[in-house]
């Protein structure tokens, strides 16, 4: 009985499943993009924010150089600076770089002992000869460094002037927190510039995805229900018949629920295949890179279940009328 309810509705109502079907593989393929998207985003923005560079400033009369390693230890990049005379400052090009993304510099920051990265302001070329450097390369970064002298930091240096940290953003507290317990005569300052701006970017994306992804299933619940409904009613005869035979109700409505559920299953297989390419043209699109298409079972598996709940609610809410049908009216043709 199960199987040539469904067979029946195949044959004769390809048209509304056809639709049904429609409605649900683009949902998928939505929800496929949203969740990819929304799995990655953060990691991705994240990944931008680094080259504004520190979120943590390690200040004090002296900091120790330790506190370079044990950042590192907490999954943080951090890098070491040290005032040596009034406008030179050394500094680890190799550490530093990863927070400097914004400087901008002619020449090479690969610096050797006795070379210099010069500020844009003193107006050095490369190549010229300095007291203390040969200047390698010019830095413009529209703080300080533009009127300092930037040297290697000399091998051995126990203490700093000041380090600058660059933690994961949902982290930053903890780090900070765990840094300033380990060294409590070193001033652990959030830079709120970066860290609030990094927070709110997430945060406000976070919602949109999620209202997003909300209004898509919403408006497929009503696309499949919609479908559905017509369904119950252009199928009342047959439903009629079956409760005069003894049929409950809710055996009938599993009928209905299965179909979608079958239908849920074969949308979500074809929307992920389609969500898949949408993810990876918009994340080259938005971040740069290379087409690059990121299978994710467990995005798979969310959108999976998320169809199958949307098609057996929207179901549900069609079946109720199975309840209302009387087999005698329907069967006398009233």
């Amino acid at each position: 009985m199960f199987w040539k309810f469904i067979v029946r509705a195949l044959k004769y109502r390809k048209q509304r499943l056809l639709l049904a079907f429609a409605a649900l593989s683009v949902a998928a393929a939505m929800a496929t993009v949203l969740f990819g998207t929304y799995s990655s985003v953060e990691r991705r923005l994240r990944n931008e924010f680094r080259s504004y560079g520190a979120n943590i400033s390690a200040v004090g009369p002296t900091v120790p150089i330790a506190v370079v390693a044990t950042a590192e230890r907490l999954g943080a990049e951090a890098a070491p600076f040290l005032a040596t005379t009034p406008g030179v400052v050394a500094f680890d090009p190799k550490k530093s770089e990863p927070l400097t993304g914004f400087w901008h510099i002619e020449g090479s920051r690969d610096l050797q002992p006795g070379e210099c990265l010069a500020g844009v302001l003193l107006n050095l070329p490369v190549g010229s000869q300095t007291p203390s450097c040969t200047v390698k390369g010019i830095v413009s970064t529209g703080g300080a460094e533009d009127r300092q002298l930037l040297i290697p930091l000399p091998p051995g240096a126990a203490t700093v002037t000041y380090v600058e940290i660059r933690a994961p953003g949902d982290r930053l507290e903890a780090v900070r927190n765990a840094l300033t317990e380990q060294f409590p005569t070193v001033e652990f300052r959030t830079i709120r510039a970066v860290a609030d701006t990094e927070t709110n970017v997430i945060l406000k994306v976070r919602g949109a995805l999620f209202l997003l992804t909300l209004l898509i299933l919403a408006i497929t619940t009503l696309c499949v229900s919609g479908n559905f409904t017509e369904m119950v009613l252009e199928r009342a005869k047959e439903i009629a018949i079956l409760k005069a035979l003894g049929a409950a109700e809710r055996r009938i409505a599993t009928f209905f629920v299965s179909e979608s559920a079958a239908l849920a299953l074969a949308s979500t297989l074809s929307g992920y295949i389609v969500g898949l390419v949408a993810a990876a043209l918009i994340g080259r699109q938005i971040f740069g890179g290379a087409f690059h298409l990121q299978v994710d079972w467990t995005v798979f598996g969310g959108v999976t279940l998320v169809m199958l709940v949307v098609a057996s609610v929207a179901t549900a809410i069609a079946a109720a009328r199975i309840w209302n049908i009387e087999p005698a009216i329907i069967l006398r043709g009233e």
